[in-house]
Order: structure tokens, then C-alpha cells, then sequence
């Protein structure tokens, strides 16, 4: 199976995907028989279908969930990133409240908590995976007791996500649910704020889901961002170099255009659409590589260049657009600026010697490994 026939690979396989996003952002709307899905590569294009009313998240209650338990099937029916309307928009809302009631997060205490007194980390496993999910519980007030509990169990919840899942990952996925439905329940119930908002069960499972959801997003899109974003400083900045807070998020910024850790969604279409001169038609599977329309010509200057002071890097697409727009764009961001510049400001930062191997994921591409001397 050739990679380059393929607009679907495994980013592990793949030295440079850069290279075939600008041969293929040629034709920006184009239909892989092998694949059975358009794929979109250009910017506008891109733009367009991520905010087309008839662009749908592609359903999820299919006969692939039925073994999952009932808390995990409540996450896939209430989760807003997997929501299309009508129920979209309540389940968005869930999300925009519990943001609304993150509190500040001291992030290089959390760092200090992560690494210890460690001279060589690998930087994914010991921050990345945990950092996003640890900032989101302890900015909600979560108890230690339950952040133990919440903390291992992340890496379980994302298998909910999963379109094909073996029977071991369905019940793996199950009981991560049940457990943590729980203690998100209790902790909006027990939460001055929250409680008011969980007016009934049905909204407190509402919320309590879109908590959990909060978690699962940090898994991959947080990881991926800490991952990158430390790889692109390391390459970039000098040696030895203290970079204040808003360098640090130019830095992620920029990454997120030039390296971002997710390359693309889905969609399918609930109309036919005129597009970049083709016709998706209803029913069809849509394949939409923002990290192809990140490095589009037409919209940046020498877009094959990392440049943290170039004045449109924040057009990127990396976070969507249109309805389903990722609602931590501005916590993720903050997060990763902070954790950089809290880390590059209290000692010396060094990419040990190594080959980087990427994730097997198909629309996500960051490093599975990344050793760091510190100090």
C-alpha cells in the first residue's frame, strides 16, 4: 500500500507529510477512490466546509458502540465535539460553564510536581500525558483523592473515541467511564458554581460528561501541543535561552500553524456542496487536512518557514472552525506558553540525541517519546 496513493495514513509512516500536503493542495477538493473520502488540502476550501451547515460530525451511535456499558454509550451521545444539532448547542454550552469556572492554574508547580528532582525525562510521558488533564481538574477544584483516581484512567476514556473497538477496549473504555461519571457527578453536585448549573439529572449528566470530555481532549490535542510545541522551541530558540511568557506564545502559536499536533477531521454531508469546483454530494465522507490549509501560499508567506514573529499566524485552522471550533483554543494555548516558559526559565533545556518515532494515528502527528536533559 503506497503512502502517496493514500490521503488516509499512519503519521508514523510518514517521514515529512508536509511534502504530500503540497503536492495534493494542486487540486484543494479531491475524491480518493481508494479511501472512499474527499480530502481538502486548501485553506479556503478548508474554511468553507468547517463552517457549511451541512458539514456534519459523522454519527457515532452505530452498531460498532453497542458493546460499550451505558456510561460509555452517555459519553458518545452527549460529548459536544461529537454532537451535530439540534443538541449541539446545549451540549456546547455544558462546555462554555465549565470553562467559565476554571480557576488560574500555577502550572510551575504542577511542572515541579511532575518532574521532581529528574536530570533526563522523557518529556511526553512525564508532562505531556498528564500536565492538560491535571490543569483542567485542579483549575475545577478537584480533590487529590479523585485526581489520583482520574488521572491514570485519561489514556482509558480515549478509547471511547475509537471507531473500531476490540471487546477488551470496550470494557476497558466502559469502566474508565463508570468510574469517572461518578466522581464528575459528585464534584459538580459538591462545586458552589457547578451545582447551579446542574439544575436536574439530566443536566448534571450533561455536564458531568462534557467534564469528562475536558479529559479526553487533553489526552491527544494537549499532549500533542506541550509535544510539539517543546520541539519547535528547542530547534528554534538559542541555546541556553530565558523566554518571557509572550514569546513563549508566539512559540505556540506558530507551532500550532507550522506543527500542529492534529491534521485533520471529519466531517459527512447532510446536502450536496459545491467545493473548490467539485460536488460532495449528500452522504459523502469528508477528509478536511488543516494542516495542509495551515501552510497554504495563498494565505502565509513561506509557509514551509517557522516564524513566531509573522503577523497572521493565528489564521491557522489547527482548532477548527465554524460551530465545532475547539472551546480550549485559549486555555490550550495559555497552557502550553506557561509550561514552556515556566521549564526555560528555571533551567537549561537540552533534546538529547535521539530518533523521534511519531504516534500510529491518522489524524494526529506527535512524538511518542522526546528524552530531555535538564539542567
Amino acid at each position: 500500500m503506497a503512502i502517496m496513493n493514500k490521503v488516509l495514513f499512519l503519521q508514523s509512516e510518514v517521514t515529512d507529510p508536509y511534502t504530500l500536503y503540497a503536492m495534493r493542495r494542486v487540486q484543494p477538493v479531491c475524491w480518493s477512490a481508494e479511501d472512499h473520502v474527499w480530502a481538502v488540502y486548501g485553506y479556503k476550501e478548508s474554511t468553507t466546509l468547517l463552517q457549511h451547515p451541512a458539514a456534519m460530525i459523522p454519527p457515532q451511535h452505530t452498531e460498532k458502540n453497542q458493546a460499550l456499558n451505558d456510561a460509555a454509550r452517555m459519553l458518545v451521545a452527549r460529548l459536544a465535539r461529537l454532537a451535530n444539532p439540534p443538541a449541539h448547542p446545549v451540549f456546547r454550552q455544558a462546555v462554555m460553564g465549565l470553562f467559565a469556572q476554571l480557576q488560574p492554574h500555577a502550572i510551575d508547580a504542577m511542572l515541579s510536581r511532575l518532574l521532581g528532582d529528574s536530570k533526563e525525562v522523557d518529556w511526553v510521558d512525564t508532562v505531556c500525558r498528564k500536565l492538560p488533564a491535571l490543569a483542567v481538574m485542579q483549575g475545577l477544584g478537584f480533590a487529590e483523592d479523585d485526581i489520583a483516581i482520574l488521572l491514570p484512567q485519561t489514556e482509558q476514556l480515549t478509547k471511547i473515541m475509537l471507531p473500531e473497538k476490540t471487546a477488551a477496549q470496550a470494557k476497558e473504555a466502559g469502566d474508565a467511564a463508570e468510574s469517572a461519571l461518578a466522581i464528575a457527578r459528585r464534584h459538580i453536585l459538591a462545586h458552589p458554581l457547578l451545582r447551579t448549573l446542574a439544575q436536574d439529572q439530566d443536566a448534571l449528566d450533561t455536564y458531568a460528561v462534557n467534564l469528562i470530555g475536558l479529559l479526553i481532549q487533553s489526552v491527544d490535542a494537549g499532549r500533542g501541543l506541550l509535544g510539539n510545541t517543546m520541539l519547535q522551541a528547542l530547534r528554534h530558540l538559542a541555546v541556553g535561552a530565558t523566554p518571557d511568557r509572550q514569546t513563549c506564545e508566539r512559540l505556540v502559536v506558530e507551532t500550532l500553524r507550522f506543527d500542529p499536533p492534529i491534521h485533520n477531521t471529519r466531517r459527512i454531508m447532510a446536502d450536496d456542496v459545491r467545493l473548490g469546483g467539485q460536488v460532495v454530494q449528500r452522504g459523502d465522507a469528508v477528509l478536511v487536512v488543516m494542516a495542509a490549509a495551515n501552510r497554504d501560499p495563498a494565505v502565509f508567506e513561506r509557509p514551509g518557514q517557522f516564524d513566531p514573529a509573522r503577523t497572521n499566524n493565528d489564521k491557522h485552522l489547527s482548532f477548527g472552525a465554524g460551530i465545532h471550533e475547539c472551546a480550549a483554543r485559549h486555555f490550550s494555548v495559555a497552557l502550553a506558553a506557561e509550561a514552556l516558559a515556566a521549564l526555560l526559565g528555571r533551567t537549561r533545556v537540552r533534546l538529547m540525541p535521539q530518533e523521534l518515532a511519531y504516534a500510529p494515528m491518522v489524524n494526529a502527528r506527535m512524538p511518542q517519546r522526546m528524552m530531555l536533559a535538564l539542567g
